[in-house]
């Protein structure tokens, strides 16, 4: 019988099912979301990487910790951006928006 590597992997390398959903909120430097719909969202794992790039303040943190070898890290909830983003002029021209 072969061995399959998505079972080696799934094996070895799990995700906690708490930290799947963990979201943080991505608010530009004036603290408005980046965009409403859909609402800005970033995956735990973008925001904790923009906090240590120094990217974003964090603003909340969810009580999950993430560990690394040497560190520990409280998950981000909500994040304000370092540099402001210019929103866009025009709204997009979709079904959505036309109703």
């Amino acid at each position: 019988m072969p061995y399959d590597q998505t079972d080696f992997r799934t094996h070895f390398v799990r995700e906690p099912s708490s930290l799947r959903h963990c979201p943080a909120l991505v608010l530009n430097a004036d603290f408005r979301p980046l965009s409403y719909y859909p609402l800005s969202l970033w995956p735990w794992q973008e925001a904790v990487k923009a906090v240590f790039l120094d990217r974003v303040s964090i603003i909340a943190e969810y009580d999950e910790v993430v560990r690394s070898q040497r560190q520990a890290f409280k998950i981000p909830s909500v994040v304000v951006l370092k540099d402001y983003v210019k929103p866009q002029k025009r709204v997009a021209f979709t079904r959505f928006n036309l109703f």
